[in-house]
């Protein structure tokens, strides 16, 4: 498995990681492989793991390795495991949670974040013989209180407040699909808005459709994506039965550790952002 690992092995800014049981079972791992298994200081343990039940080390690679050095780990981890395998050890049942960012919030939206590049004529999933089919993920959360502001009343429309529409499109309206960016600085978004409009009820179903755009730019980098979705909530509950947004337009430039050193664009590329359930 190849992960940056966050909930498993969290840095010191992730104050909740969804299951303490499965942080402890591979920080055990971790400190049990050999020297020199992960950079010395790395702030992630990514890479191929072997392992016990119980956090033994049985073989372990950091980063992507080769085919043929993943071949061998695997050989090695699994000839260790058969040396042990006379005294097996009961296989843990915890979950882990398959989210990231704020626990679930009662009237909130917690949104799963997709990054992706978009067709170029006849190009359709455009990427490197390495990445012949980049994209990357992530997550946003809007708070209770937040989340009111996409409830327009009928016959009006409601502007997100300009620092909550900053705050979610400077974090996550990036170029992300092939490596790591830092979101873009508050100076750094031109202009920019997101518009709520009632267009239906339906029982205690309420129906708002989203549009909105963006503009970003610092150096040789920008992005200037439009907006547009759909937003359902019980009005009984307050819970949100549906959010779809999808964010598109061209990016330019190279940013952080985002992989586009050879593809600086103009090229076109989406961000989505769908309910998680």
């Amino acid at each position: 498995m190849i992960e940056e690992t966050f909930f498993l092995f969290p840095p010191d800014w992730l104050k909740n990681p969804p299951n303490p049981e499965s942080t402890r079972i591979f920080k055990t791992y971790a400190a049990n492989a050999p020297v020199n298994t992960w950079p010395a200081g790395t702030s992630t343990h990514q890479g191929l793991y072997c392992m016990t039940a119980d956090g033994g080390f049985l073989s372990g690679k950091f980063a992507n390795p080769s085919n043929k050095n993943a071949s061998a780990m695997l050989v090695s981890g699994y000839e260790k495991w058969l040396k042990g395998a006379a005294d097996p050890k009961p296989i843990p049942t915890n979950r882990l949670d398959l989210f990231g960012g704020e626990p679930l919030q009662k009237g909130g939206i917690k949104l799963e974040v997709a990054y992706r590049d978009f067709p170029r004529g006849d190009v359709e999933r455009p990427g490197s013989a390495r990445l012949p089919n980049p994209y990357n993920l992530g997550w946003f959360d809007f708070s209770p209180e937040d989340a009111q502001n996409f409830f327009a009343e009928p016959g009006s429309k409601k502007s997100l407040p300009k620092s909550l529409f900053s705050k979610f499109a400077c974090d996550k309206l990036k170029d992300s699909v092939r490596g790591q960016m830092n979101g873009w600085k508050t100076g750094e978004l031109k202009d920019g808005e997101l518009i709520s409009e009632f267009i239906s009820e339906n029982g205690s179903e309420k129906t708002y459709r989203l549009n909105g755009f963006a503009k970003f730019s610092t150096g040789d980098q920008s992005y200037e994506p439009t907006l547009h979705g759909i937003v359902k909530v019980d009005a009984a509950s307050g819970e949100f039965i549906e959010f779809q947004l999808v964010a598109s337009g061209q990016r330019t430039g190279k940013g952080g550790a985002n992989g586009r050193e050879t593809d600086l664009g103009p090229a076109p590329m989406g961000v989505g952002f769908a309910l998680y359930k």
